[in-house]
């Protein structure tokens, strides 16, 4: 039987050994008690003591710094100035440091320093730091480990960062194969369906959904494509900053972009390379479809040449968040879409929700974005009553409608897109128009009719059903759907539903 060898005494343990032994140097309220501690004892350290009231700045953007403050009482906010609004990006306390690269490097300050609460610091110039490092080494061992702490969080978080980059790319990459085959298995169980000379309705209505869930799937391939291509190198750039609160902010921005009028965007692309001659139209295009505030934070990069390369980051950000944003929508609707070929003919068993249906047509106009490269969408949304509704089946809605205008115009031309409130205020509507040839009075009778189409089987998607399908969920919502020529040329759709309450 083998003798187990005697443990060593706590005390005889090797010190070096990361252990309870090796947890101070990252416990940052220690450090700062010990230099509480300390101060009073010591007539530099006491002489280096400096506070801040509420409210003031401690370092202001793009100043030369000489200092480095060690925050002993109190939080410091990091602030990002733009010429009309200040970005709050994060917020330092007891034992963090203020000043850090900017004292090291000698570059000018990053982002603004302002204190948040009243703040008291000691304050280091370059010449108390040598003195700290060569005359006093309980307190250099002291700074010398906030400054590890400090270090050490940072680099922790930007290990995060990449952590979770690469977990989202395996994902996506998953995704992209899963829907690939997806994608080729509803192919030829529609071409299938079509070759059939006479079909069933259920047949249709599957032929019908292949037609359909091509768009979000495509709109969700391009997505992945993207992100998978292009998120791992922003990680890099990102990383390489000393705080990464900028880049999260266009990345959310991108996720929360609402679908703009493209005459509208046309014309702020256009005065935006005006204002920025030196960029590319590319990078214009994308800036055109800010919104007004985040625009603003952007322009500190844009306006000079020699910040390119943080422009081009934050701009991959906000299009990061977009396409991320395009494959949440474009799964649920693909999801729907499956769900409903076997819950069509039958009752889903759900109850309808009140919502907003604007938010839905704006994000159809999100998923169908690849069709109006050479159509103006013009939108003219007023305040509506919410709709008590089903919001996929209506989605479902307004996809046919405006494919349908596409197709009409040949994917060039103008559509129109407006809702109101009855005159007797009880019933919404919405129209979809377009400026393509019109509908001519023999065909709009029968429009509707599943069995009637008018497109040929050398289109790409020869069943022609989806106006049927639009008819029945709207009359399911107790709505009606109607027809007429638009003033000016060509044909507009008006679906009206009840309003709630």
């Amino acid at each position: 039987m083998k003798t187990r060898r005697p443990e060593k005494p706590k005390k005889e343990r090797n010190p070096n050994v990361i252990g309870a032994s090796a947890r101070p140097i990252y416990d940052k309220a220690t450090f700062v008690e010990k230099i509480k501690e300390m101060m009073p004892d010591s007539e530099l350290m006491s002489r280096l003591k400096q506070t801040f009231p509420e409210g003031e700045f401690m370092l202001r953007e793009n100043q030369e710094n000489n200092k480095l403050y060690v925050i002993l009482d109190g939080y410091v906010s990091q602030v990002k100035e733009g010429d009309d609004v200040h970005t709050n990006i994060g917020m330092q306390g007891p034992g963090d440091f203020i000043g850090l690269l900017s004292f090291q490097t000698g570059e000018p300050v990053f982002t603004s320093a302002k204190a948040s609460t009243k703040v008291t610091t000691l304050a280091l110039d370059h010449e108390s730091f040598e003195v700290f490092l060569t005359r006093y080494p309980e307190i250099s061992k002291t700074l010398q480990g906030l400054i590890f702490s400090n270090l050490a969080e940072r680099y922790r978080k930007v290990v995060i960062l990449h952590v979770e980059v690469a977990e989202l790319t395996k994902q996506l990459e998953a995704e992209k194969n899963h829907l690939k085959k997806t994608i080729k298995e509803l192919e030829r169980t529609r071409n299938a369906l079509i070759s059939q000379e006479k079909m069933a309705t259920l047949g249709e209505l599957t032929a019908g959904l292949a037609h359909e869930i091509n768009n979000p799937a495509s709109a969700l391939l391009r997505s992945v494509d993207y992100l998978s291509a292009n998120l791992p190198d922003m990680a890099q750039r990102a990383s390489a900053l000393p705080d990464t609160g900028l880049v999260r902010f266009f990345f959310e921005m991108g996720l929360k972009r609402e679908y703009a009028d493209t005459a509208e965007q046309r014309a702020r692309m256009k005065e935006l390379a005006k204002v920025y001659p030196h960029i590319h139209r590319g990078k214009l295009r994308t800036m055109a479809e800010m919104d007004h505030d985040v625009l603003e934070r952007l322009k500190p990069f844009a306006e000079k040449a020699e910040k390119e390369e943080m422009l081009q980051l934050l701009l991959d950000s906000y299009q990061s968040g977009i396409f991320m944003n395009g494959i949440r929508l474009s799964t649920a609707r693909i999801e729907y879409l499956v769900k409903s070929l076997k819950s069509y003919s039958r009752q889903s068993g759900k109850e309808p929700e009140v919502a907003d249906l604007r938010e839905g047509i704006r994000e159809t106009l999100q998923i169908l974005g690849n069709r109006f490269k050479d159509i103006k969408v013009k939108i003219d949304f007023p305040e509506i009553p919410p709709v008590r509704c089903f919001v996929g089946e209506l989605k479902q809605v307004w996809t046919n409608l405006i494919i349908n205008a596409c197709d009409a115009m040949n994917d060039m031309g103008e559509l129109y897109l407006s809702c109101g409130l009855s005159e007797e205020k009880n019933d919404v509507w919405f129209k979809v128009a377009d400026n393509g040839p019109g509908v001519p009075d023999k065909i709009k009778k029968r429009i509707f009719d599943s069995s009637f189409t008018t497109k040929t089987a050398s289109q790409d998607f020869g069943l022609g059903i989806g106006l049927a399908i639009t008819q029945s969920i709207v009359e399911k919502h107790h709505g009606t759907i109607q027809i007429h020529d638009r003033q000016g040329g060509g044909a507009e759709f008006v679906v009206t539903l009840p309003a709630d309450g």
